[in-house]
């Protein structure tokens, strides 16, 4: 087991444009890294390999990192196959090392290579493969240390008036999806059949406290209503989060942050303060102390009943098909929004919201989408104002099938975090005239 041996140089063809033919980059990188330690006689940790070639952001501090086993693993397999039915020396990596090594078969098995004696008078040919072995190494080198470079290369999609401020930002990221209260009815014409409790969504009692206020105002019906402390997320947000997972994993500065994953109803004033922001999920499952400053930023009005946006210059009126069907209707439009807003203490804050499920899972695509997002241009005054995009969303039922950009103006950042704006009357509920639905 020689790695200074030339057939390693040799060898290394064949496995090369293996891994070429692949289209794995991690792989190639990680071959050539290894061959280039190998030749100088070198083997390195987990934690050399992990920080050299799978970029800091995979080493795992003071232990071993998975990352790097799954890919020698995969590399093994693949010199192999490579070398399965080949003749001659073969290229391998034993277990438990992180080094290539070279063998030659034999009737009775794969053997190590010894060196081949060298005479007194060939000098001069070892003078030439000392020549060819370092200018191989030498290049190995500038390829590793090219593809580093290219790692660390800000992509497209950070460098786009969506994805910048928070690129750019050294804070922590939350993420916050929205979420919705159920309470319990356990009597009653509402409650099951069978009498077990019924969970119950009623858009009038957002919160816990809220079912408070209506056990107050209609005593008679205080014990047919219990607090399970339930809350839940539409189907439509989980899409939508995995699409925004795979933007974030394109987005390098991002992937290396410390991200928080919370239902909106968890959000604090202290996250608000310290961390960057982005929220997932339809207006009506929006948090107040995101909602309140975004609507008095705005140029939409939000419906009381979360199912449209009203522009406030123009008064026009955009309502989701989904929010209105019968059963001899289907759904053939929604509204996708973004925004991007400075938060009240330095940080960012970015939303990426909708009326109805369609168009939330519309907006997470398209705010990933880098045709899509250089078309929003770059305006250093929108970055510090903020800014806002609503599409037009094509849907049939719930099947996108296109959108269209209606408005792209900056927000109206000035003081919103300074002051509550315009403040409806508090009105309690009124058993009334709430229509509860089931879920």
């Amino acid at each position: 087991m020689h790695e200074r041996h030339p057939g390693l140089v040799e060898a290394s063809g064949a496995a090369r444009a293996a891994l070429e033919a692949s289209r794995s980059d991690r792989l190639l990188r990680l071959f050539d890294y290894l061959l280039s330690k190998s030749l100088m006689g070198e083997a390195p940790s987990e934690q050399q390999i992990a920080a050299d070639v799978f970029s800091a952001e995979d080493a795992l501090t003071g232990g071993q990192d998975p990352n790097v086993r799954v890919y020698v693993h995969r590399l093994r397999k693949v010199l192999e196959t490579v070398f399965a039915n080949a003749t001659g020396p073969k290229l391998h990596i034993p277990v438990g090392e992180y080094r290539v090594r070279l063998i030659e078969r034999s009737d009775a098995g794969a053997q190590s290579v010894a060196l081949p004696r060298v005479p007194v008078d060939v000098a001069a040919r070892r003078r030439r493969l000392g020549i060819v072995i370092l200018s191989g190494v030498a290049i190995l080198l500038v390829l590793l240390l090219g593809w580093r470079w290219v790692d660390r290369a800000p992509p497209a999609l950070a460098q786009t008036a969506l994805w910048q401020p928070l690129s750019e930002s050294e804070r922590p990221l939350v993420v916050i999806v929205g979420d919705y209260y159920l309470f319990a009815k356990i009597k009653g014409a509402s409650a099951a059949p069978d009498g077990e409790p019924q969970l119950v969504w009623d858009k009038s009692v957002p919160t816990r406290e809220d079912l408070t206020v209506l056990q107050m105002l209609d005593p008679s019906q205080a014990n047919a209503v219990v607090d399970y402390n339930q809350q839940f997320v539409s189907g439509g947000t989980i899409e939508a989060l995995s699409s925004l997972r795979a933007t974030l994993n394109q987005l390098p500065t991002l992937r290396r942050k410390s991200v928080k994953l919370i239902p909106a109803s968890q959000l604090t004033p202290e996250m608000l303060k310290s961390s960057d922001i982005i929220y997932v999920g339809q207006f009506s499952g929006m948090p107040a102390l995101l909602r309140d400053p975004l609507e008095e930023a705005s140029g939409f009005q939000i419906d009381p009943g979360f199912d449209g946006l009203t522009d406030r210059v123009s008064a026009k009126r955009y309502q989701s098909d989904g929010m209105i069907l019968t059963d001899e209707r289907i759904g053939r439009r929604d509204f996708a929004y973004l925004a991007s807003s400075p938060g009240p203490a330095g940080n960012h804050l970015l939303v990426i919201a909708s009326i109805g499920e369609a168009g939330l899972k519309e907006a997470a695509l398209l705010s990933g989408n880098l045709a899509q997002m250089k078309t929003l241009g770059y305006d250093p005054a929108k970055r510090l104002s903020g800014f806002e995009v609503l599409y037009r969303v094509r849907t049939i039922k719930n099947v996108n099938i296109g959108a269209t950009k209606l408005f792209n103006r900056a927000l109206r950042g000035a003081g919103i975090w300074d002051s509550s704006g315009d403040v409806a009357p508090y009105r309690p509920f009124d058993s009334r005239k709430a229509s509860a639905e089931q879920r």
